[in-house]
């Protein structure tokens, strides 16, 4: 009996030498930095299988490229709901790009947005059908037919103007900028006639509704007390009918923040709170670490996809970070070699399975490349900080420290940075620097040893190569006090 206490003790008791070191699969970064500082910078987690090399591996955010500029910019909306054809809006002229041909035409001015109740409502919409493409610049729209220059809709054009537009079973369908509670259509395939009788009333509870999206078969109208659904009914006097509840009551923020993908809805809420639509419903998609972060004024909001994983930016003034809707977790992105900054997007697309982003400063869509170190020339940061790290109440010793990644790309990787901090991530006291190896080096474990003693401790991993992570392993003891 006491032989075999003896083996389970043994069994039981911690085991010296390596050990792996959990990644971190989110940024979670808390007013309250010693509670929570994880930040994945220009990285996201992707599961593997489990029988894969690790269950679990940091890849690189993609880099971009210049695609091809759109006058002086910003690109303000892109839209590609067309095959072969890609229409933009960059400064305030639209645009159209023939992706056979890869020549773009310059389609008009079509004025900057105006009026409305703030600059968060205030923002260029496209709507694309078979023969007629529509740019909303509130509260005007402008119409080009199949091609040609913009010409401003003014027929029987409501006084109270449009705030967006969308399409959907042949009508286009405008939300009233000076009556938000209202929404009206053009004539059944020709959005040059809107018959001033052909509106509706936005009822179904208090709502200043700023946003019309297509998701589907419906239409979605969105506004600071939520959303209210219609559908096609086919009926003589008005096709358009609200779905019985209808409703989604969770607010909008910001009409900025609405983006689609995957089927989905995806808006930051008036309370801070991200959701996504479910069905006729919403589910938060945000943690307490993003929700109670100061978040500036969002510029713009968007998604992509790429490698399986459908991706929704929000891009504020300071800071940009990234709903991973596969993996159901959040990263950042930014196009600097610091990681102070946004990533400078304020659009997006898909190109030839290749998403475009649109350039929130200057006329330059940006081919995004997950091959690349650099975003448009510049080599952006690569960091991760991992979870703490706690002994107790005894003091630990960190003798070896291992990563093991994999940098082969276009660049040469360069130098690989540790850090470490002990007061949960607050300051960072320590150093190495280790050489990462060469680009045709698939495989790297870069180490470094005697990294001293701690209670609590805090490793931030910084490269400004395209690198992947597959672990991270310490030799760790504790010792008496």
């Amino acid at each position: 009996m006491s032989d075999a206490l003896t083996s389970l003790r043994t069994a039981l008791a911690p085991k010296q030498g390596m050990r792996r070191i959990p990644l971190t699969m989110e940024t979670y970064q808390h007013p309250s930095v010693p509670l929570s500082s994880k930040l994945l910078m220009n990285m996201y987690a992707e599961q593997e299988p489990s029988d894969a090399r690790t269950v679990a591996a940091l890849r690189p955010t993609p880099g971009s490229s210049d695609f091809l500029a759109f006058g002086p910019g910003p690109v303000h909306a892109i839209n590609d709901d067309l095959p072969g054809i890609i229409y933009a809006v960059s400064g305030t002229h639209a645009y159209a790009l023939n992706t056979s041909l890869m020549t773009a035409t310059d389609l008009g001015d079509i004025g900057t947005p105006s009026g409305g109740f703030s600059a968060e409502n205030l923002f260029y919409s496209i709507a694309v059908g078979p023969n007629a493409t529509v740019f909303c610049s509130p509260p005007n729209a402008y119409v080009s037919i199949s091609g040609s220059p913009v010409a401003q809709i003014t027929t029987t054009w409501p006084s109270y103007g449009a705030s967006s537009v969308a399409f959907l079973d042949g009508y286009f369908v405008f939300t009233g900028q000076a009556a938000p509670g209202t929404f009206f259509i053009s004539k059944l395939e020709d959005p040059t006639m809107v018959d001033a009788l052909d509106f509706a009333s936005l009822e179904a509870f208090p709502n200043f509704a700023t946003k019309v999206m297509t998701l589907g078969s419906d239409l979605w109208f969105g506004g600071g007390s939520g959303w209210e659904i219609w559908y096609n009914a086919g009926n003589a006097d008005f096709p358009f009918r609200r779905r019985p509840n209808g409703l989604v009551q969770k607010s909008i923020g910001s009409a900025k923040s609405i983006a689609k993908g995957d089927d989905r809805l995806f808006w930051w809420s008036a309370d801070g709170i991200m959701y996504r639509s479910n069905g006729y419903g919403a589910e938060r998609i945000s943690n307490h670490g993003n929700e109670t972060r100061p978040l500036h004024a969002i510029t713009g909001a968007y998604t992509y996809s790429q490698d399986g994983h459908i991706n929704y930016v929000l891009e504020f003034e300071h800071r940009t970070i990234v709903y991973d809707d596969a993996t159901k977790v959040w990263h950042n992105c930014s196009k600097s070699t610091d990681g102070d900054g946004p990533w400078r997007g304020r659009c997006a697309t898909a190109y030839t399975g290749f998403p475009i982003i649109g350039d929130s400063v200057d006329g330059v869509v940006r081919h995004l490349d997950p091959l690349l170190s650099t975003d448009r020339s510049v080599a952006v940061i690569r960091q991760v900080v991992l979870p703490p790290l706690h002994s107790g109440t005894v003091r630990a010793f960190c003798h070896r420290l291992e990563i093991d990644m994999e940098v082969g790309g276009t660049n040469t990787p360069g130098d690989i940075t540790l850090e470490w901090s002990d007061d949960g991530g607050v300051t960072y006291t320590g150093s190495r620097t280790m050489n990462a190896g060469t680009s045709t080096e698939l495989r790297k474990r870069v180490y470094t040893t005697r990294l001293g003693s701690f209670r609590n401790r805090v490793f931030r991993v910084t490269s400004h190569h395209a690198m992947t992570i597959y672990g991270v392993y310490a030799d760790i003891d504790a010792g008496n006090s």
